[in-house]
């Protein structure tokens, strides 16, 4: 059975950084570490360790200089500690650290002190907050210039990533804090609901040798689930450069003691979204915030607190915002990394490196001029998990993509259904195909959300292909749902999903990010000798049909 399923394009989820490049665009992926730590380069280009356990992962942190590439999901049974310098720990796409541990002894995942420390594209995945005295998905007790980028914190037993000790010089960008699961009361601890992000600084006494933790948060959101710590922070200047903060359950986001906060392009919204709990002092006699270009309702500035000196862009709030939510290339571990090392953004073409030319409340406006052609790109996800007719993750159509068109058609055998939740593929002859050709763009990557319930060692592959080419398959780590994310070629227009696993394969979403190299993005018109297909679209906020020459509405009333 062969169907013609055409896209409800009024429904099409497209999330974009800024629509067209701009002169002050930044690249998702840097090319090098910027804010306070300023000059990491972790282990260099030392010849990457691949790990795929808990055991050889702790081997390879045993050893100098080293890059570490995690390639499969690992479970760690206790948290793994290391004090070495000059650390890269990467993973590959949708590969995780997971912790079940939810006690005192054994939770948290890694607890790192050392110096010329690199952590990207990694996925800390806790047991859920529980207030037990127990571990932090990452610590940093002690270590120096340390650069956290594109990590995704999610539900970490005591913390989801603490700095202590005598850390100093930290840039954590892109990263993602939120909470997932349900927290456990009960705890030693006294709260019953300890969904506490991120400390700085673990007592009132506790700094680095200078007395002050000098730490950068750029692009980073606090996201669903956080309850408080969003910072915490105790003798620390920070910069806050182009943050989100959107918590339906916080009671407050950030709680000063002796602490000095600059903000700059960020976004308060959510539950704390009020002047007393975007800035709630804890305590301390030497407390400064200061907020430069922010939305949201803010606390008036006090104190002195200054720009920092180090080089960076600044985009406005608005800005920022689509930039951090990005679902394809935002906050979180949404960069591609491979086996060698090689690190990218499928979002990054024609645009900018944070690390700009100059610093300061005007970091977003220093003047130049804007050369090359301007690049339209955005992301579309589809929601294949409402049933027959593929809709949308979310709403809403940017007006540069309002006229967008795909064509998405479903060779399905015998076993294949719709259910609640995901496209069921029940033979290895089945496919869906996503066909762009009827615009003006091509797709720039994929993501897709697999599972394979009866996962096993010889049923563990989903297929791809692109265009007319061949098929490829893509290992599947195991029997729960997995995002699937790939770099497609030049020019591809069209994208296949097929069974390969010889058991049953459910899709539920698949994300593409879309790009129109000249800056038009008008759709092209189905020709006369196209009549047996049918497209559906989204045109000047009108359903309509498009079956050969003829245009239907929503009714199937034929528009002359």
């Amino acid at each position: 059975m062969k169907k013609i399923i055409s896209l409800i394009s009024i429904s099409l989820f497209l999330i974009l950084g800024p629509s067209i490049t701009s002169l002050h665009a930044v690249n998702y992926c840097a090319e090098s570490s910027w804010g306070y730590a300023g000059s990491v380069t972790g282990g260099g280009n030392a010849t990457p360790i691949l790990v795929t356990s808990a055991s050889e992962l702790s081997s390879a942190l045993s050893k100098s200089n080293r890059v570490i590439i995690i390639t499969q999901n690992i479970t760690v049974t206790n948290h793994i500690s290391t004090d070495k310098d000059n650390l890269t720990i990467m993973a590959l796409p949708g590969k995780k650290l997971i912790s079940n541990q939810q006690n005192k002894d054994n939770s948290g995942i890694l607890y790192l002190k050392g110096s010329n420390l690199l952590l990207r594209n990694l996925t800390f995945e806790g047991p859920g907050a529980y207030d037990c005295d127990g571990w932090d998905n990452l610590c940093l007790d002690g270590a120096k210039n340390v650069w956290v980028d594109h990590c995704d914190f999610q539900d970490g037993c005591d913390g989801n990533f603490d700095i202590k000790g005598k850390s100093d010089n930290i840039s954590v960008t892109w990263c993602r804090f939120r909470y997932l699961k349900a927290p456990k009361a009960g705890g030693s601890g006294g709260s019953d609901d300890h969904r506490f992000s991120n400390l700085v600084g673990s007592g009132s006494s506790d700094k680095p040798a200078d007395g002050t933790y000098n730490i950068t948060y750029g692009f980073c959101w606090w996201d669903e689930g956080c309850k408080q710590r969003m910072t915490r922070c105790r003798n620390a200047l920070i910069h806050y450069l182009n943050c989100y903060w959107n918590s339906s359950v916080a009671d407050y986001y950030v709680g000063p003691e002796n602490a000095k906060c600059y903000f700059e392009g960020c976004t308060f919204a959510g539950k704390a979204n009020s002047a007393s709990k975007i800035w709630s002092v804890y305590g301390g006699s030497s407390n400064a915030c200061k907020f430069v270009n922010c939305t949201g309702n803010l606390p008036s500035n006090s104190g002195s607190v200054s720009a920092p000196s180090y080089a960076y862009d600044a985009l406005s709030a608005a800005e920022a915002k689509n930039y951090v939510t990005n679902s394809s290339c935002g906050a979180g571990a949404t960069l591609t990394v491979s086996n060698t090392a090689e690190v990218s953004s499928s979002c990054d073409s024609g645009s900018e490196n944070p690390g700009g030319e100059q610093g300061g409340e005007q970091g977003g406006e220093q003047g130049g001029e804007q050369g090359g052609t301007a690049v339209v790109s955005g992301d579309c996800c589809v929601d294949l998990s409402l049933g027959e007719e593929p809709s949308v993750a979310n709403g809403g159509i940017p007006a540069e993509f309002s006229q967008l068109s795909i064509v998405a058609s479903l060779n399905a055998g015998k076993g294949s259904k719709w259910d609640q939740g995901f496209l069921h593929m029940g033979a290895n002859s089945d496919y869906i195909t996503f066909d762009f050709s009827a615009y003006n763009a091509t797709i720039t990557s994929v993501s897709f959300d697999v599972t394979i319930p009866n996962w096993a060692e010889d049923k563990n592959t989903i297929a791809y292909h692109w265009g007319n080419a061949n098929n490829t398959t893509y290992n599947i780590s195991g029997a729960t749902k997995e995002t699937v994310l790939l770099t497609a070629p030049a020019n591809a227009k069209s994208f296949t999903i097929q069974r390969s696993a010889g058991t049953g394969t459910r899709i539920s979403q698949v994300c593409f990010n879309i790009k129109a190299n000249d800056g038009t993005t008008e759709n092209i018109e189905p020709s006369a000798n196209e009549e047996n297909k049918a497209y559906k679209l989204f045109r000047n906020g009108q359903l309509l049909i498009l079956r050969g020459e003829n245009v239907y509405d929503a009714m199937g009333r034929r528009i002359e």
